[in-house]
């Protein structure tokens, strides 16, 4: 037994169980970590409001065609740098090093974006390409010291809960930014970012020593030796198989999904003028506008929901190897119906369900594949991934649509079916890195059922009157660091449990309330099944009398 487990769950580890299997102990952490997500993403998309008006005052649309490519031409640069950050603080023994770091950086890069917006001088280009490399950075650094944090098992359960708080970030700072924006100006939004960073660092302070040895990385930190410090993003990447495996995912999952947006984005245009011509609609870009609220703001809700109550019910029925296939398979589905079926409402349910499924069930699988990765993968594998790849992805699309139009004049037909073809190849990519995923995990850490220790006693309970019993913690043991046991329990014959017999899951509490006179036996089925769905079971036997008969008989 771990000294974790003698602990009960306090009220908020309680409400936390509600979304994933949280250990009494873990909700601390939990909280912190997921609070940090909130005030990383909010601070990003308050940012993301003032991006748009910066780019067009400096010189029109066309120039964020030109930020892409020189984000990623950037990132050739900034990858070294990190590394030589990572190889500079790696073998602290304070895990919140590196995060806070380039925490810091990035708060500096602000208050200077401050001070040339108050000299007047045109700053558009500039924060266009930083937000893009600000963005991908600190999730990619935020997630790393998340997954530097847990073990295997925890991190699995308790990734789902950070994700809804990254979520509930993304839709705060949607929200905030409209009414701020006019209030504090683009100067005002840049500050109150910088102080949600600011907040950001002390949250991942605080972090450290939360963690309960159970739920807790054991990787020990150790110094490590590299001459060619500078190359070790790209060269750790490169030479690891499962890594560019996962590199070449993000990149044609980056590639399709900007294709469909593009794909949607020429339909829009279209049924827009069809609405104009046929009267239905007096202004183009007024409707525009409400579509593609009403179609962000699906996704938002989409993605929340999926985060809050399907992510971890998929991870527990399919595990990550399973999770992994859940977008390719939505993808494969999607552009094959829009191919064979070009209807615009079909087109836009499609990509929402894309979009919403890639902000929920991918973005956690894919954070959570970094888990059985050694410390160094985890931060320089994830940065130069989630980085130069993924905006590497996006480059490759701006260059196809360009192209594509340009020179050959595509249809939507050819870009659906390119779709189409590229997520049956992204298909059998997730299988793989499934399979390679499970392999690693077992190797690391195998997967044994939970153990039955002790017997229930045989109990007799008075009828007419509420008697408890709960069930010792050493009855159930899980063998596996880091797993979590959930409980239920049902008659016999595996159905529902009479209406008076009530079950606290949590604390292993039965309630029983026989009606007045009831005389009979109970026979109860209690479960213990724990995250990947093994399981172990034992019967308990309750004996009900009526008290005050026994009491006249004895009499």
């Amino acid at each position: 037994m771990h000294p974790e487990d003698l602990q009960s769950h306090n009220w908020y580890e309680r409400l936390l169980n509600l979304i994933s299997v949280v250990r009494p102990g873990e909700g601390k952490s939990c909280l912190l970590l997921a609070s940090n997500a909130t005030v990383l993403m909010t601070a990003y998309y308050l940012l993301k409001v003032i991006r748009e008006p910066l780019i067009l005052a400096y010189g029109g649309a066309e120039y964020k065609s030109y930020a892409t490519a020189y984000q990623a031409g950037l990132l050739i640069f900034i990858v070294p740098l990190f590394s030589m950050l990572y190889h500079r603080y790696a073998d602290n023994e304070v895990r919140s090093t590196i995060i806070n770091r380039v925490l810091l950086f990035f708060i500096s890069n602000l208050m200077i974006f401050v001070g040339l917006q108050y000299a007047n001088i045109k700053i558009g280009m500039a924060f266009y390409i930083w937000l893009g490399i600000f963005s991908v950075m600190v999730v990619a650094q935020f997630w790393a010291f998340a997954a530097d944090s847990y073990n295997i098992r925890s991190g699995q359960r308790l990734f789902v809960i950070l994700a809804v708080g990254a979520t509930l970030g993304a839709w705060l700072g949607s929200k905030m930014a409209g009414p701020i924006l006019p209030i504090t100006g683009i100067v005002g939004i840049m500050v109150i970012a910088a102080i949600l960073l600011l907040v950001s660092v002390c949250l991942t302070s605080f972090t450290n020593g939360t963690i309960p040895i159970i739920a807790a990385n054991d990787e020990a930190i150790t110094h490590e030796e590299n001459s060619s410090q500078w190359l070790d993003g790209f060269t750790v990447v490169f030479q690891s198989k499962y890594l560019m495996m996962i590199a070449i995912f993000v990149m044609i999952l980056v590639f399709i999904n900007s294709t469909g947006e593009y794909i949607l984005a020429r339909l829009v245009d279209e049924h827009s003028k069809e609405l104009l011509a046929s009267a239905s609609i007096d202004n183009i870009k007024a409707w525009q506008g409400q579509f593609y609220s009403s179609y962000y703001s699906w996704i938002t809700l989409g993605s929340f929901f999926l985060q809050l109550f399907a992510v971890s019910r998929v991870f527990k029925w399919v595990g990550i190897k399973g999770a992994v296939l859940i977008l390719p398979v939505i993808m494969i589905i999607g552009y094959g119906l829009m191919l064979f079926f070009p209807i615009f409402a079909l087109i836009r349910f499609a990509m929402t369900l894309e979009n919403s499924a890639n902000y929920s069930v991918q973005n956690t699988t894919k954070h959570a594949l970094f888990l059985p990765v050694p410390r160094k993968l985890k931060y320089l594998g994830k940065t130069t991934i989630e980085t130069f790849f993924f905006r590497f992805g996006d480059l490759l699309y701006g260059i196809f649509i360009f192209v594509g139009i340009k020179y050959f004049d595509f249809s939507i037909s050819v870009f659906l079916l390119s779709n189409l073809i590229l997520a049956i190849g992204l298909f059998g990519l997730a299988w793989k890195i499934g399979h390679y995923n499970q392999l690693e995990v077992q190797k690391m850490q195998g997967n044994s059922p939970p153990e039955l220790m002790a017997t229930i006693p045989h109990l007799r309970m008075p009828s007419g009157e509420l008697s408890k019993f709960s069930i010792s913690e050493d009855t159930f043991v899980d063998p596996d660091i880091g797993d979590a046991l959930k409980f239920h329990a049902t008659n016999e014959l595996g159905k529902p449990l009479p209406k008076w017999v009530k079950f606290d899951r949590m604390t292993r509490t039965f309630s029983f309330n026989p009606p007045e006179g009831y005389i009979g036996e109970l026979l109860i089925e209690i479960i213990a099944t724990d995250f990947e769905g093994l399981a172990v079971s034992t019967r308990m036997e309750v004996t009900f009398f009526d008290q005050l008969a026994e009491n006249a008989d004895n009499a």
